[in-house]
């Protein structure tokens, strides 16, 4: 019988090895990725691609994403929502998945080396060399290096490359549209916040309105100059502009929460706006042509471009796919050196080329290609469905833009006409010549003024990033100022 048993190396050997292993270590380069060990840096840059695919956007990981303590401005919030935002940095993280992926293609190109070191020792009856029978416990160590490298394989390896690099563009502009959807999100939902508080001073605006519709009705009962019916209609009115003001604040409250979410942190966090300024009293009509915006989107639509990578990266996996079923070229080396005690040193090298031919592969190899075609063709389908999702968007985007305009200049006129009327209602009836219908009427009138002009405000505010947005273009607040989001080309 043979008994093996596995020994610790001698501390000979382990200085040996602790000594290899401080000398790789300071043989590294001084810019290692810092997202990776000490034994694997980024060789192959693949963060600096990126980087170079991502320039002018803002990694969030390693930033830091404190909440201001002041009032929260437009431009703060978006800044928080990019560094916050947890869809935003799944992007973000999916693009640095990406780049290690382009790594570990690349790596391909190197030789894979590695090295055994096995100490043991033999106890009990064995067969020695000359074929007698020993019973001497027998000591052997066994140290060996390998290498094996691929020379050639009808491009599955630069196939597999190619097909990481465009997923990597992919993945960037994945990232850039993600962004952009982001700053649109909270546009959207800052601006709603803005609407809420508006919606609520209205509604308390209109309770106090109706509530001196009350006082008035029931001093002209007292005074024999009003029915009891116009108390009791007077009481009704100022009940429904009660629950309005209620419900409003209910909405207003919603807002904020909506807007905390949005920005990253829980809804419960304490949310101060800074204050927002009016809208311009004049805004100019949009003068664009739809020919001349259509073609700016194609050209910067991230999600676009990020279809458009997908599709050559399964061109390329066709590539990698026929290579399968095609022969390989490495090369192959390695050194052994089998110290074992009573038999002599063996000591030798060897090196060779391996040639592989893949005979027959149950027809794996076909439908391998049959599939990587399938995807190209899915992948072609989803940039035609990206193509018409720009235009979509364009479309839209202009013609909302070009409805809240229409809307902010109507509606300016409706607040001061309705207001007058409510004005002129009220003073007629507490004179005795008007009727509590014409104040009530004119009261409900004003009140859905005010709510109108506040959605006309909110419209116009949203459907600016929304334009903005469907060119593409909307990676943080500056765009919106009124000059550059109307000054479109």
């Amino acid at each position: 019988m043979i008994l093996k048993q596995t020994v610790l190396l001698n501390p000979r050997r382990v200085q040996v090895l602790l000594a290899v292993a401080v000398i790789a270590a300071f043989a590294l380069p001084s810019a290692a990725d810092p997202m990776s060990d000490t034994f694997q840096p980024d060789a192959f840059r693949t963060r600096s691609a990126l980087r170079e695919r991502t320039q002018g956007l803002a990694d969030p990981f390693g930033s830091n994403c404190a909440m201001p303590i002041a009032a929260l401005s437009l431009e703060q919030a978006v800044d928080i929502a990019l560094c916050r935002n947890p869809a935003l940095r799944s992007a973000w993280a999916a693009a640095h998945q990406q780049a290690a992926a382009l790594g570990s293609a690349e790596s391909a190109w190197l030789p894979t080396i590695t090295a055994t070191d096995v100490e043991s020792r033999t106890y009990g009856k064995y067969v020695d060399v000359t074929g007698n029978i020993d019973t001497t416990p027998q000591d052997t160590n066994d140290a060996a290096i390998n290498l094996s490298w691929t020379i050639y394989d009808f491009g599955g390896r630069t196939g597999r490359i190619r097909s990481a690099r465009y997923l990597l563009d992919a993945a960037a502009k994945t990232a850039d549209s993600t962004i952009q959807q982001t700053v649109f999100n909270v546009v959207q939902s800052y601006y709603g916040v803005v609407a809420g508080k508006d919606a609520l001073a209205a509604a308390k605006i209109a309770e106090d309105v109706a509530k001196r519709s009350v006082e008035i009705a029931r001093a002209l009962q007292t005074g024999g100059a009003a029915t009891l019916g116009d108390v009791l209609q007077a009481e009704t009115a100022y009940d429904q502009a009660v629950l309005a003001r209620v419900q409003a604040g209910q909405t207003a409250s919603t807002s904020v929460g909506t807007l905390a979410v949005t920005i990253g942190v829980p809804a419960d966090t304490p949310i101060k706006l800074d204050v927002v300024g009016p809208v311009p009293a004049e805004v100019p009509a949009l003068t664009a042509r739809m020919a001349d915006l259509m073609s700016e989107a194609t050209r910067q639509r991230p999600d676009l471009a990020a279809a458009f990578a997908q599709r050559a990266s399964a061109e390329a996996d066709i590539t990698v796919a026929r290579s399968v079923g095609r022969p390989s070229i490495a090369l192959t080396g390695g050194h052994d050196r089998i110290d074992t005690s009573g038999v002599p040193l063996q000591n030798y090298s060897q090196v060779g080329v391996t040639l592989t031919v893949p005979i027959f592969t149950g027809f794996g190899v076909g439908y391998g290609v049959r599939q990587a075609q399938a995807i190209l063709e899915t992948r072609d389908a989803n940039v035609e469905q990206a193509r018409l999702n720009v235009s979509q968007g364009v479309w839209n985007g202009y013609y909302a833009l070009d409805s809240a305009i229409q809307q902010l200049a109507a509606t300016a006129t409706l607040v001061a006409t309705a207001d007058s009327n409510q004005t002129v209602a009220l003073g007629r009836y507490q004179a005795g010549v008007g009727t509590i219908l014409d104040v009530l009427t004119a009261q409900v009138a004003a009140a859905s003024a005010a709510q109108t002009r506040i959605t006309a405000v909110l419209n116009w505010e949203v459907s600016r990033a929304q334009l903005v947005l469907a060119l593409g273009r909307l990676t943080g607040a500056e765009p919106l100022t009124t000059a550059s989001a109307l000054a479109l080309p």
